[in-house]
């Protein structure tokens, strides 16, 4: 396979955790796109970090997606992940 990691750092409120936002997606996050209710599966990177206890995870913010889809399916990812990023920070 190969992977991206995605840092959404720059973009999203104070407080954001990349755990939380997989969860929801994986739990309610839907998106419309072309008539079918989709919804984008990531890893939060989180756990690839060995931080010690009081340091900032890097991983907080970060993602990694997996290139296993079609081309044509893979080009809707950026749409798919941007709305359910402001779905989801619209609701927090």
């Amino acid at each position: 396979s190969i992977y991206s990691v995605i840092d959404v750092r720059n973009v999203v409120k104070p407080g954001f955790d990349a755990n939380e936002f997989v969860l929801y997606c994986a739990g309610k996050g839907s998106v419309n796109l072309n008539g079918v209710e989709t919804t984008l599966l990531v890893a939060p990177m989180k756990g690839f970090y060995n931080t010690k206890k009081g340091e900032k995870n890097p991983g907080s913010t970060q993602f990694r997606i997996s290139f296993v889809e079609t081309p044509e399916k893979m080009a809707q990812v950026p749409e798919l992940f941007v709305k359910l990023l402001r779905q989801y920070e619209a609701q927090r």
